[in-house]
């Protein structure tokens, strides 16, 4: 006789009914272990292949690339240790929810550029590309799909999967958004408000997985957030720059870190401080809104 199909009354409990049985704490562990050595190791790897002094465009990309490994390392950790599927941390969810996440980037990025140039900070420029440039943009989509995709379903579902089963959504969260936080804080033109605004986005990408019940949503704008901030609009990402891009994005004389983000990146502006605001607190409401209906 085939057990009936269980039926979860919020998005969420079916993304929780999937953890493992590990402790935390070493979830925690295993979770910084699979991100430092899986992208660590592997970088080094693509690094010697590429003849050990690659130029910045270049090391970008293999710093891209690398995150791989840690693709790699956590299905090694799952197949092995916890025996459990890929699949539940997750990775199972309608393919309308990948563009929620991609529709939410969009529009908060473009409040951020917004406020930026009406305020004098930032002047945006077509970067009149070649076509090679036009193809590099497009390819490095995939790539960002590898580093996004990678961190997202470490953090947001391995670790946050494993805190929030045992220790509660709340606990999930915040940790989660702390260790991301943590993780970026050695990052070029790292600022107070960068640091803030990070574990800010930690938190929002929790609330996307809380509220769908699944990582599409928060892989779809992960992905594309760094991807158009990055090589389509010419911004710093995390601190990374690009040299092949569609956009420019350059500060104006006068122009303050704080709103700019500087060397950082938008994510590093005051301006994506309130949007994060407004953000974190929509997401909360509507979560709260369907779990009183449920």
């Amino acid at each position: 006789m085939v057990p009936p199909t269980p039926t979860y009354c919020r998005p969420v409990d079916r993304f929780l009914a999937g953890a493992g049985t590990f402790h935390p704490l070493l979830s925690l562990l295993a979770a910084m272990t699979i991100l430092g050595v899986g992208q660590g190791g592997f970088a080094l790897v693509l690094t010697a292949l590429a003849g050990g002094h690659p130029d910045a465009q270049t090391s970008t990309i293999l710093l891209l690339a690398s995150f791989s490994g840690v693709w790699l390392l956590l299905w090694l950790w799952m197949r092995f240790v916890e025996q459990r599927p890929m699949v539940c941390l997750g990775l199972r969810g309608l393919a309308r929810d990948i563009w929620i996440g991609v529709a939410i980037a969009v529009v908060v990025l473009a409040v951020d550029v917004a406020g930026m140039t009406a305020s004098g900070q930032v002047r945006m420029a077509w970067a009149r590309p070649d076509a090679m440039t036009a193809v590099l943009v497009a390819a490095l989509l995939l790539l960002f799909v590898v580093q996004g995709c990678a961190e997202e379903v470490v953090l947001r579902g391995y670790l946050m999967q494993s805190v929030a089963a045992k220790w509660g959504v709340p606990a999930g969260l915040a940790i989660q958004a702390v260790v991301f936080a943590v993780l970026h804080g050695a990052n070029p033109g790292m600022t107070w408000i960068a640091l803030v605004n990070v574990a800010g986005y930690g938190l929002m990408l929790g609330l996307l997985v809380v509220w769908r019940g699944n990582l599409l949503a928060a892989m779809g704008f992960h992905s594309v957030w760094n991807w158009l901030q990055g090589v389509v609009l010419g911004f710093d990402v995390s601190g990374l720059g690009f040299r092949n891009t569609l956009m420019t994005a350059d500060k104006t004389v006068g122009s303050h870190f704080w709103l700019t983000g500087g060397t950082f990146g938008a994510e590093g502006s005051i301006i994506s401080t309130g949007v994060l605001v407004i953000l974190i607190t929509g997401l909360v409401v509507t979560i709260r809104r369907d779990w009183r209906k449920n």
